[in-house]
Protein backbone atom coordinates (compact mmCIF):
# COMPACT_ATOMS: atom_id res chain seq x y z
CA UNK A 1 0.00 0.00 0.00
CA UNK A 2 2.93 2.18 0.81
CA UNK A 3 3.30 2.64 -3.20
CA UNK A 4 -0.13 4.17 -3.41
CA UNK A 5 0.93 7.49 -1.54
CA UNK A 6 3.74 8.11 -4.16
CA UNK A 7 3.05 11.37 -5.81
CA UNK A 8 2.11 10.57 -9.44
CA UNK A 9 3.42 13.60 -10.72
CA UNK A 10 6.85 13.67 -9.01
CA UNK A 11 8.37 16.98 -10.15
CA UNK A 12 11.97 15.79 -8.72
CA UNK A 13 12.02 13.35 -11.86
CA UNK A 14 15.50 15.20 -13.74
CA UNK A 15 13.58 14.36 -16.53
CA UNK A 16 10.92 16.57 -15.73
CA UNK A 17 13.55 19.14 -14.38
CA UNK A 18 15.36 19.37 -17.53
CA UNK A 19 12.26 19.89 -19.69
CA UNK A 20 11.37 22.66 -17.46
CA UNK A 21 14.57 24.43 -17.65
CA UNK A 22 14.89 24.15 -21.33
CA UNK A 23 11.84 25.31 -22.18
CA UNK A 24 12.00 28.39 -19.70
CA UNK A 25 15.35 29.10 -21.31
CA UNK A 26 13.91 28.93 -24.66
CA UNK A 27 10.49 30.86 -23.51
CA UNK A 28 12.56 33.62 -22.57
CA UNK A 29 13.39 34.65 -25.63
CA UNK A 30 10.67 35.82 -27.90
CA UNK A 31 12.35 35.58 -30.99
CA UNK A 32 12.17 31.92 -30.15
CA UNK A 33 8.84 31.70 -29.91
CA UNK A 34 5.38 34.14 -29.19
CA UNK A 35 4.08 34.38 -26.34
CA UNK A 36 2.13 31.22 -24.89
CA UNK A 37 3.19 30.29 -28.87
CA UNK A 38 4.53 26.28 -28.83
CA UNK A 39 5.43 23.32 -26.92
CA UNK A 40 8.05 20.81 -25.46
CA UNK A 41 8.41 17.54 -24.41
CA UNK A 42 10.72 15.00 -23.13
CA UNK A 43 10.05 10.64 -22.95
CA UNK A 44 11.45 9.08 -19.77
CA UNK A 45 10.27 6.37 -16.98
CA UNK A 46 8.56 6.55 -13.78
CA UNK A 47 7.59 4.30 -11.03
CA UNK A 48 3.80 2.98 -11.59
CA UNK A 49 2.48 3.88 -8.01
CA UNK A 50 -0.03 0.27 -8.50
CA UNK A 51 2.13 -1.90 -9.85
CA UNK A 52 5.30 -0.10 -8.94
CA UNK A 53 7.04 -1.22 -12.06
CA UNK A 54 8.66 1.25 -14.62
CA UNK A 55 6.05 2.96 -17.38
CA UNK A 56 7.15 5.04 -20.23
CA UNK A 57 6.05 8.36 -20.05
CA UNK A 58 5.40 11.72 -22.32
CA UNK A 59 5.78 14.97 -20.32
CA UNK A 60 4.66 17.79 -22.67
CA UNK A 61 3.46 21.25 -22.22
CA UNK A 62 -0.30 21.36 -21.96
CA UNK A 63 -3.02 23.68 -23.85
CA UNK A 64 -2.36 27.53 -22.58
CA UNK A 65 0.68 29.15 -20.58
CA UNK A 66 4.15 30.16 -22.04
CA UNK A 67 7.09 28.41 -22.61
CA UNK A 68 9.26 31.11 -20.34
CA UNK A 69 7.13 30.88 -17.16
CA UNK A 70 6.27 26.94 -17.26
CA UNK A 71 6.16 24.79 -14.62
CA UNK A 72 5.59 21.33 -13.67
CA UNK A 73 2.14 21.65 -13.11
CA UNK A 74 1.31 22.97 -16.61
CA UNK A 75 2.73 19.82 -17.92
CA UNK A 76 0.53 16.50 -19.52
CA UNK A 77 1.93 13.39 -18.55
CA UNK A 78 0.66 10.43 -20.65
CA UNK A 79 1.73 6.80 -20.94
CA UNK A 80 3.93 6.63 -23.85
CA UNK A 81 2.19 2.84 -24.76
CA UNK A 82 -1.53 4.17 -24.89
CA UNK A 83 -0.51 6.77 -26.65
CA UNK A 84 1.20 4.91 -29.54
CA UNK A 85 -1.45 2.73 -29.41
CA UNK A 86 -3.77 5.01 -30.75
CA UNK A 87 -2.29 4.83 -34.37
CA UNK A 88 -4.14 1.32 -34.17
CA UNK A 89 -7.53 3.02 -33.89
CA UNK A 90 -7.00 7.06 -35.58
CA UNK A 91 -10.24 7.27 -37.82
CA UNK A 92 -8.50 9.46 -39.61
CA UNK A 93 -8.40 13.72 -40.94
CA UNK A 94 -11.58 13.97 -40.40
CA UNK A 95 -12.11 12.95 -36.67
CA UNK A 96 -9.09 14.69 -35.61
CA UNK A 97 -11.06 16.69 -33.01
CA UNK A 98 -11.45 13.36 -31.44
CA UNK A 99 -8.58 11.91 -31.38
CA UNK A 100 -7.82 15.29 -28.85
CA UNK A 101 -10.58 13.86 -26.68
CA UNK A 102 -8.55 10.17 -26.61
CA UNK A 103 -5.44 12.00 -25.39
CA UNK A 104 -7.59 11.81 -21.46
CA UNK A 105 -7.40 8.26 -21.64
CA UNK A 106 -3.66 8.31 -21.93
CA UNK A 107 -3.06 10.32 -18.61
CA UNK A 108 -0.62 8.74 -16.47
CA UNK A 109 -2.18 10.42 -12.72
CA UNK A 110 -3.89 13.07 -11.19
CA UNK A 111 -4.14 16.66 -12.03
CA UNK A 112 -1.44 18.09 -14.43
CA UNK A 113 -2.27 20.25 -17.31
CA UNK A 114 -5.15 19.16 -20.46
CA UNK A 115 -3.55 17.39 -23.29
CA UNK A 116 -2.89 20.34 -26.27
CA UNK A 117 -3.86 19.67 -30.05
CA UNK A 118 0.26 18.90 -30.44
CA UNK A 119 0.52 16.24 -28.47
CA UNK A 120 0.71 13.49 -31.09
CA UNK A 121 3.60 15.46 -33.00
CA UNK A 122 5.87 14.71 -29.41
CA UNK A 123 4.75 11.37 -28.99
CA UNK A 124 4.91 9.80 -32.17
CA UNK A 125 7.96 11.37 -33.62
CA UNK A 126 10.83 8.87 -32.47
CA UNK A 127 12.95 10.88 -29.69
CA UNK A 128 13.35 11.71 -26.55
CA UNK A 129 13.26 15.19 -26.55
CA UNK A 130 11.26 17.64 -29.17
CA UNK A 131 10.98 20.98 -29.64
CA UNK A 132 8.10 23.02 -31.15
CA UNK A 133 8.33 27.03 -31.72
CA UNK A 134 7.35 29.54 -33.69
CA UNK A 135 10.32 31.94 -34.56
CA UNK A 136 9.74 34.65 -36.39
CA UNK A 137 12.58 33.65 -38.50
CA UNK A 138 11.32 29.82 -38.68
CA UNK A 139 7.79 31.37 -40.03
CA UNK A 140 9.20 33.64 -42.63
CA UNK A 141 10.52 30.58 -44.27
CA UNK A 142 7.36 28.54 -43.19
CA UNK A 143 5.16 30.90 -44.97
CA UNK A 144 7.40 31.58 -48.25
CA UNK A 145 5.84 30.73 -51.74
CA UNK A 146 9.01 29.25 -51.83
CA UNK A 147 9.55 27.36 -48.78
CA UNK A 148 10.22 23.74 -49.48
CA UNK A 149 13.16 25.26 -52.39
CA UNK A 150 14.09 27.51 -49.23
CA UNK A 151 14.39 25.37 -46.37
CA UNK A 152 16.50 22.77 -48.67
CA UNK A 153 18.59 25.79 -49.39
CA UNK A 154 18.96 27.33 -46.41
CA UNK A 155 19.42 23.89 -44.14
CA UNK A 156 20.75 21.34 -46.35
CA UNK A 157 19.67 18.08 -45.78
CA UNK A 158 19.18 18.70 -42.04
CA UNK A 159 15.87 19.94 -41.38
CA UNK A 160 12.82 18.84 -43.85
CA UNK A 161 9.74 20.52 -45.25
CA UNK A 162 6.58 19.24 -44.11
CA UNK A 163 3.51 20.13 -46.20
CA UNK A 164 0.80 22.32 -44.58
CA UNK A 165 -1.86 20.43 -42.68
CA UNK A 166 -3.83 21.56 -39.30
CA UNK A 167 -2.38 20.63 -36.51
CA UNK A 168 -3.15 17.27 -35.30
CA UNK A 169 -2.57 13.66 -34.78
CA UNK A 170 -2.38 13.03 -39.07
CA UNK A 171 0.68 16.02 -38.69
CA UNK A 172 2.56 13.66 -35.35
CA UNK A 173 1.74 10.86 -37.86
CA UNK A 174 3.73 12.78 -40.94
CA UNK A 175 6.57 14.36 -38.98
CA UNK A 176 7.16 10.95 -37.33
CA UNK A 177 7.34 9.03 -40.94
CA UNK A 178 9.52 12.64 -42.34
CA UNK A 179 12.35 11.77 -39.42
CA UNK A 180 12.12 7.72 -39.96
CA UNK A 181 12.74 8.50 -43.38
CA UNK A 182 15.70 11.34 -42.46
CA UNK A 183 17.61 10.01 -39.86
CA UNK A 184 19.58 12.72 -40.31
CA UNK A 185 17.72 14.99 -39.98
CA UNK A 186 17.67 17.60 -36.67
CA UNK A 187 13.76 18.78 -37.38
CA UNK A 188 11.67 20.16 -39.54
CA UNK A 189 10.09 23.37 -41.03
CA UNK A 190 6.17 23.06 -41.00
CA UNK A 191 4.56 24.95 -43.67
CA UNK A 192 2.44 28.00 -42.76
CA UNK A 193 2.90 26.94 -39.40
CA UNK A 194 6.48 26.63 -37.28
CA UNK A 195 9.37 24.51 -36.68
CA UNK A 196 9.68 21.22 -34.83
CA UNK A 197 13.32 19.96 -33.30
CA UNK A 198 14.04 17.12 -31.67
CA UNK A 199 17.22 15.55 -29.87
CA UNK A 200 18.42 12.46 -27.72
CA UNK A 201 19.36 14.71 -24.87
CA UNK A 202 17.47 17.69 -24.00
CA UNK A 203 20.40 20.13 -24.51
CA UNK A 204 20.75 18.40 -28.28
CA UNK A 205 17.23 19.23 -28.76
CA UNK A 206 17.51 23.24 -27.44
CA UNK A 207 20.38 23.02 -29.57
CA UNK A 208 19.43 21.89 -32.59
CA UNK A 209 16.13 24.43 -32.23
CA UNK A 210 18.02 27.08 -32.16
CA UNK A 211 20.41 26.12 -34.99
CA UNK A 212 17.36 26.36 -36.93
CA UNK A 213 16.14 29.50 -35.99
CA UNK A 214 19.70 31.34 -35.80
CA UNK A 215 20.30 30.00 -39.08
CA UNK A 216 17.00 31.25 -40.86
CA UNK A 217 17.98 34.57 -39.41
CA UNK A 218 21.49 34.37 -40.93
CA UNK A 219 20.17 33.75 -44.45
CA UNK A 220 17.46 36.59 -43.71
CA UNK A 221 19.52 38.95 -42.57
CA UNK A 222 22.38 37.88 -45.78
CA UNK A 223 19.24 37.62 -48.88
CA UNK A 224 16.44 39.95 -46.97
CA UNK A 225 15.36 42.99 -49.47
CA UNK A 226 15.84 46.54 -48.15
CA UNK A 227 12.19 47.75 -48.86
CA UNK A 228 10.09 44.35 -48.14
CA UNK A 229 6.82 45.64 -48.48
CA UNK A 230 7.41 47.84 -51.67
CA UNK A 231 8.09 51.91 -51.45
CA UNK A 232 6.40 53.86 -49.33
CA UNK A 233 3.14 55.36 -51.13
CA UNK A 234 3.48 59.48 -51.52
CA UNK A 235 1.23 60.62 -48.65
CA UNK A 236 1.61 58.06 -46.77
CA UNK A 237 4.64 58.67 -44.54
CA UNK A 238 4.58 58.29 -40.72
CA UNK A 239 3.17 61.28 -38.91
CA UNK A 240 4.85 62.93 -36.33
CA UNK A 241 5.09 61.54 -33.05
CA UNK A 242 3.33 63.65 -31.04
CA UNK A 243 0.57 63.94 -33.65
CA UNK A 244 0.25 60.23 -33.62
CA UNK A 245 -0.19 60.40 -29.61
CA UNK A 246 -2.47 62.33 -30.12
CA UNK A 247 -4.42 60.48 -32.34
CA UNK A 248 -4.01 57.88 -30.77
CA UNK A 249 -5.79 58.88 -27.48
CA UNK A 250 -8.63 60.29 -29.50
CA UNK A 251 -9.28 56.68 -30.50
CA UNK A 252 -7.86 54.90 -27.43
CA UNK A 253 -11.47 54.58 -25.88
CA UNK A 254 -12.43 52.45 -29.15
CA UNK A 255 -9.85 50.62 -29.67
CA UNK A 256 -9.19 49.29 -26.07
CA UNK A 257 -12.56 47.59 -26.05
CA UNK A 258 -11.20 45.46 -29.75
CA UNK A 259 -8.15 45.12 -29.65
CA UNK A 260 -7.39 43.79 -26.27
CA UNK A 261 -9.07 42.61 -23.43
CA UNK A 262 -6.62 42.56 -20.75
CA UNK A 263 -4.61 46.55 -21.74
CA UNK A 264 -4.30 48.49 -24.43
CA UNK A 265 -2.16 47.28 -27.47
CA UNK A 266 -1.51 49.99 -30.14
CA UNK A 267 1.57 49.21 -32.24
CA UNK A 268 3.13 52.11 -33.63
CA UNK A 269 6.94 50.78 -34.20
CA UNK A 270 8.87 51.18 -37.06
CA UNK A 271 8.37 48.03 -38.59
CA UNK A 272 4.87 48.36 -38.29
CA UNK A 273 4.59 51.53 -40.03
CA UNK A 274 6.96 50.78 -42.56
CA UNK A 275 4.71 47.81 -43.82
CA UNK A 276 1.08 49.92 -43.79
CA UNK A 277 2.55 52.86 -45.22
CA UNK A 278 3.98 51.11 -48.36
CA UNK A 279 2.51 50.16 -51.68
CA UNK A 280 1.93 46.37 -51.02
CA UNK A 281 0.05 46.84 -47.61
CA UNK A 282 -3.46 45.94 -49.04
CA UNK A 283 -2.16 42.66 -49.60
CA UNK A 284 -1.23 41.54 -46.00
CA UNK A 285 -3.62 40.46 -44.58
CA UNK A 286 -4.69 38.19 -47.33
CA UNK A 287 -1.26 36.32 -47.29
CA UNK A 288 -1.29 36.71 -43.43
CA UNK A 289 -1.26 32.79 -42.20
CA UNK A 290 -1.68 31.43 -38.49
CA UNK A 291 -1.26 28.39 -36.95
CA UNK A 292 -5.34 27.43 -35.12
CA UNK A 293 -5.36 29.08 -31.68
CA UNK A 294 -4.51 26.10 -28.78
CA UNK A 295 -6.76 24.55 -27.11
CA UNK A 296 -7.98 26.17 -23.76
CA UNK A 297 -8.05 24.20 -20.30
CA UNK A 298 -11.83 23.88 -19.19
CA UNK A 299 -13.59 22.12 -16.25
CA UNK A 300 -16.07 21.40 -18.04
CA UNK A 301 -16.44 17.68 -19.03
CA UNK A 302 -14.33 16.82 -21.93
CA UNK A 303 -16.63 14.72 -24.67
CA UNK A 304 -15.24 11.15 -25.53
CA UNK A 305 -14.67 9.37 -28.70
CA UNK A 306 -17.83 8.10 -29.93
CA UNK A 307 -17.88 5.50 -32.78
CA UNK A 308 -14.61 3.63 -31.86
CA UNK A 309 -12.46 2.25 -28.97
CA UNK A 310 -9.83 3.47 -27.57
CA UNK A 311 -6.54 0.88 -26.39
CA UNK A 312 -6.28 -0.97 -23.49
CA UNK A 313 -3.46 -0.75 -20.86
CA UNK A 314 -0.69 -2.66 -22.22
CA UNK A 315 23.06 37.93 -32.56
CA UNK A 316 22.81 41.43 -30.58
CA UNK A 317 19.62 41.17 -29.19
CA UNK A 318 20.37 37.66 -28.21
CA UNK A 319 22.99 36.49 -25.28
CA UNK A 320 25.90 34.89 -26.22
CA UNK A 321 25.78 31.12 -26.21
CA UNK A 322 28.40 29.32 -23.86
Amino acid sequence: MGRLGMNMQNTTNKTVEELIARSNRLGADKRNTNFAGGNTSAKGTETDPVTGEDVELLWVKGSGGDLGTLKAENLAVLRLDRLQALKAVYPGVEREDDMVAAFDYCLFGKGGAAPSIDTAMHGLVDAAHVDHLHPDSGIAIATAVDGEALTSKVFGEKVVWVPWRRPGFQLGLDIAALKEANPQAIGTILGGHGITAWGATSEEAEANSLWIIEQAERYIAQNGKAEPFGTRLPGYAALPEAERRAKAAALAPAIRGLASADKPQVATSATTRESWNSSKAPNIPASARWAPPARTTSSAPRSSPSSWTCPPTPASRRAPRA
